[in-house]
């Protein structure tokens, strides 16, 4: 395992040298030299062919250009249709060839690229198809827990070859999945099928936001995605019932057949091809063969009986997966799974070590929790960090609703499966709905329990990093039981450290795209969230990145749909205690709050150490001028929040005859941050309007290649004396004052860069200690 273990470090050195070369270089050299003095030079050799592998397999990322006119590709579908909510349908296709249908010039970045084509008829899979399509908006957006979205986007236009195709392999798994999906869809009720299509063939798009939101609370997110869990549980009971059928069978031939294999080799040989079955008929992901890999020779060793097996077959899983693809590595799915096996593994041979005494069944609950606990401890920080939050009552939720899944709903699941592809007939109909109904159930009421997970602020990356070289440095020396106290010393001082700061004023503006939404984070911890942006989608991910449940107050600036489409979404998974808006707004009537204040000039909102100026509208104030679009921005609902150092303006969309109207106002106005109104539009921002803010920092809210050509060049020359920071270029934007100066973060400068030159190394150095 050591050769192994040195191609690792080789792959790692490798990704680590783009970031941190000086340092990976030093390492390099130290580490070469200390291996040459204890004349391991072959270990060496491997680190170096993980380099070069690492190096001959690396596909560097690139950034797909803004595609506007229409375009003829050529691509070949690879899933079967899902009917969105707009009634269309999407499908997902490799892109072959892409030549610009105006032009006629090749676009050779979309090649090999997927696409998800939006059209309103079904294609066949494996069908080299000629379509002519309209390229989407990109969908990025770049803020703090926001998983950025690359995806490629379409709208069909027109069909111009239907093209020609084979059956193969592949699109015919892909039919067998597809006839089981549309079965479980027509006979289970929604979150029923949901559950089970996820787990029998990773099919997990009908899944709604509250199950998923359900299973995260109680820590049984593994289950939603078919991981190490199923095929765990479907090889340990295949495994039983082969042994049980090989051990009812004629002595004779019972006797016959151990002169060549044991029962346990005989069971363990009859479940691989169902369990190679199980991996097609979910699909073939890259998450499901890592855990086919991983569980298989995980499971290998503890059935050949071989003492410490299990982690030689763990590494040698591993090291398959990063071979086939050295970039897993870093994946997500890869790390869970590693750490989930790894921490059962040592908890097994941590048992087996000890006397186990006692009745039979308090062992096996005694056993259950304690590997429960395990895995639970040992990916909390790196779940915490990718998701911002920790269950606990997963160890109570996985004891109870693991085993009526994994043993019950699993196995009776993939065996009617089989079933129905060959007879047509799905068995167990009936116990699989009733299991499956149960099972939501407990999860969904599991969820509900007060305090059934704690939300977790973002963290330093350095934290995961300490803990998990603590829990190594246990591992070396596994005698020595209170160095399991290490991996724990950080968060404990993070935490004590984190609990001990003083709350400041700070703003975040959000990359909604074309609109407006911001998270202001006031100095007695109370959060205040300007607008929602069109859907609500970033501004809730970027508050569960803080750990917020509860927003105590919303402010609307005025009724326009790219300022507040998101007000239901967030209503649904927030507690929102206050909204603010100005007089004349009204909201939908499934909209449900617990206060509505509504705001007008001259009102004030003191808190510590913070005050909150409204400066429009009033009552009395009307639009002369312009239609009722101009009418509404111009009641825009202004605000001014201000602390002992700083002062912010959001202006909403408020027009020049608004802004005009505010003008006497005078030092009121000044700021010292101000979000330019109406996204940076012509006809807001007028000079004495800015020369009466007089800001330092200027934010535009608005979007990429936007159809409205924000922010128009006239405002951009206004403010051209003025820092100015674009959600568009820099994405998300923090901004707090301090002793020293404005803390001004952007997402992009919040980024790990490739490192060409020392002080850049050191950025990358100073944000993993870093967090939003």
């Amino acid at each position: 395992m050591p050769f192994i273990i040195s191609f690792f470090t080789g792959i790692l050195f490798f990704y680590a040298f783009q970031y941190f070369p000086y340092t990976t270089g030093f390492l390099g050299v130290i580490s070469s030299a200390f291996l040459f003095m204890r004349r391991k030079p072959l270990l060496v050799l491997m680190v170096v062919l993980g380099v070069v592998y690492a190096f001959l397999r690396y596909e560097p990322a690139y950034e797909i250009p803004s595609i506007k006119d229409m375009t003829a590709i050529r691509c070949t579908f690879e899933t079967y249709p899902v009917k969105t909510e707009q009634g269309s349908l999407r499908q997902t296709a490799q892109i072959e060839s892409a030549v610009n249908a105006t032009t006629g010039d090749s676009i050779h970045e979309l090649i090999g690229r997927e696409v998800v084509i939006f059209a309103d008829r079904e294609f066949a899979l494996g069908r080299d198809y000629g379509l002519v399509v309209k390229f989407l908006k990109s969908r990025k957006r770049l803020n703090p827990g926001t998983h950025v979205i690359d995806t490629l986007h379409a709208r069909l236009s027109e069909v111009v070859d239907e093209g020609t195709g084979n059956p193969s392999v592949y699109t015919t798994v892909q039919e067998w999945r597809h006839r089981i999906h549309t079965f479980i869809a027509g006979n289970f009720k929604k979150d029923s099928g949901a559950l089970i299509a996820s787990m029998t063939i990773g099919q997990d798009a009908s899944l709604s936001e509250r199950l998923r939101g359900a299973f995260n609370a109680t820590g049984l997110t593994h289950i939603l995605s078919i991981s190490g869990t199923h095929f765990g549980l479907f090889s340990v009971f295949l495994f039983g019932i082969f042994r049980m059928i090989i051990q009812v069978l004629p002595h004779s031939v019972l006797q016959r057949g151990t002169l060549y294999i044991t029962p346990a080799q005989a069971a363990a040989v009859l479940s691989l091809p169902f369990m190679i079955a199980y991996l097609g008929l979910s699909g073939g992901s890259i998450p499901a063969i890592r855990s086919f890999i991983m569980i298989g020779l995980f499971l290998l060793g503890l059935i050949i009986g071989r003492k410490g097996f299990w982690l030689n077959a763990l590494i040698f899983a591993a090291f398959i997966i990063v071979l086939w693809e050295p970039g897993s590595i870093f994946s997500l799915s890869f790390q869970l799974s590693f750490l989930a096996v790894m921490f059962i593994g040592f908890t097994i041979e941590k048992k087996d070590t000890g006397q186990e005494k006692g009745h039979k069944i308090a062992g096996f609950i005694r056993s259950s929790a304690l590997l429960t606990l395990a895995v639970s401890v040992g990916t909390a920080p790196l779940v915490a960090y990718s998701f911002h939050y920790v269950s606990l009552i997963s160890p109570i939720s996985n004891f109870v609703v693991a085993p009526l899944i994994g043993f019950i709903l699993i196995p009776l699941s993939v065996i009617s499966a089989f079933v129905f592809l060959i007879t047509g007939f799905y068995p167990f109909t009936q116990i699989i709905s009733m299991v499956a109904d149960a099972s939501v159930a407990i999860v969904q009421a599991l969820s509900e329990i007060p305090f059934a997970d704690l939300k977790i602020p973002a963290f330093p990356p350095v934290i995961v990093l300490l803990f998990y070289s603590g829990f190594l440095l246990f591992i070396l020396n596994k005698q020595k039981r209170y160095l399991l106290l290490i991996p724990f010393i950080p968060l404990v001082f993070y935490s004590v450290f984190s609990i001990l700061e003083q709350d400041k004023l700070s703003v975040t503006f959000l990359d909604v795209g074309q609109g407006d939404a911001a998270v202001v984070e006031l100095p007695d911890g109370k959060t205040l969230v300007v607008d929602t942006g069109r859907t609500g989608r970033e501004v809730a991910s970027f508050l569960r990145y803080r750990g917020k449940k509860t927003i105590d107050a919303l402010a609307l600036s005025h009724i326009h749909p790219d300022h507040t489409g998101g007000l239901e979404y967030i209503n649904e998974r927030f507690h929102i205690r206050e909204v603010w808006h100005g007089s004349g707004m009204s909201f939908p009537g499934s909209f449900d709050s617990p206060a509505y204040r509504v705001l007008e000039r001259g009102d004030m909102i003191e808190g510590i150490r913070y005050r909150i100026f409204v400066l429009h509208p009033y009552p009395e104030f009307y639009t002369m001028q312009g239609n009722d679009y101009v009418a509404v921005n111009n009641d825009s609902l202004v605000l001014r929040i201000e602390d002992k150092n700083t002062s912010f303006l959001f202006a909403g969309d408020v027009e020049d005859e608004a802004e005009e109207n505010m003008l006497h106002l005078g030092k009121w106005l000044a700021s010292d941050v101000i979000k330019v109104p109406h996204h940076g539009g012509r006809t807001s921002a007028s000079k004495p309007f800015l020369d009466a803010v007089n800001p330092d920092i200027a934010v535009i809210s608005t979007e990429r290649d936007n159809q409205f050509g924000h922010p128009h060049q006239e405002t951009l020359d206004t403010l051209s004396g003025n820092k100015v920071l674009r959600t568009d270029i820099d994405g998300a934007i923090k901004i707090e004052k301090t002793m020293q100066g404005y803390d001004v973060k952007t997402y992009t400068d919040f980024q790990f860069e490739k490192a060409y030159a020392l002080n850049r190394e050191m950025r990358n150095m100073k944000r993993l200690f870093e967090h939003w």
